[in-house]
């Protein structure tokens, strides 16, 4: 997990190369680059507006290592990359550097990364304390390492359709990328809980 300054490093950095992107795609595509600006603005917003809320609600409050601090810097991370991806591939294409194929794949193999981070962060989130109740926590755990576990596999899948198939066909295979990781971390999960019962069953026997 990132550390606060390298965080705040991060956001700023992506950001920054966000807006940079879009503006020299301002003469080309001002639509394109005047809704990504506006997506920029609201992250900014959000971020220094969340700030400026939480230290009037509690002067004493951590904001710098605050839960609420780093989750929200994160999706503003998850959600800058995503756009600076296919932003930064719009102009490209219009540089005629790649060509409207090879754009489409980039986007789909950058949603399909983002998905995989997505899902190696959910785990790492915190469910409580065991203060209220350890059975609940260690259920939520579960459940968010399992969600974790597809968005992964799906994100993987996603991403190899685009590179793999024709594009007409990775839009037909992209939709089944989700319900082949559920299925494979279902079947492995009850694979995995029928052999922990045949384990102690058998230790018992001998």
């Amino acid at each position: 997990m990132m550390t606060p300054k390298t965080q705040t490093v991060v956001c700023s950095t992506t950001i920054a190369l966000t807006i940079v992107v879009s503006l020299s795609l301002i003469p080309m595509k001002p639509d394109a680059s005047a809704i990504v600006l506006g997506m920029m603005a609201v992250f900014i917003m959000v971020w220094n507006g969340t700030k400026l809320l939480a230290k009037r609600k509690s002067q004493d409050g951590d904001w710098v290592n605050s839960k609420v601090r780093h989750e929200i810097l994160f999706a503003i991370i998850l959600a800058s990359l995503l756009l600076l991806g296919s932003i930064s591939a719009t102009l490209a294409k219009e540089l005629e550097i790649f060509d409207r194929d090879l754009v489409k794949r980039i986007v789909g193999v950058n949603i399909g990364l983002m998905l995989v981070v997505l899902g190696n962060y959910m785990p790492k989130k915190l469910t409580g304390s065991c203060s209220t109740s350890c059975q609940s926590t260690d259920k939520a755990r579960s459940v968010q390492r399992l969600l974790g576990w597809i968005f992964v596999l799906g994100g993987i899948l996603y991403a190899l359709a685009w590179i793999a198939f024709d594009l007409d066909q990775a839009g037909i295979a992209i939709m089944f990328s989700f319900p082949i990781a559920i299925g494979i971390v279902v079947i492995a999960r009850i694979a995995y809980l029928r052999m922990s019962r045949v384990k102690p069953a058998t230790e018992q026997s001998v």
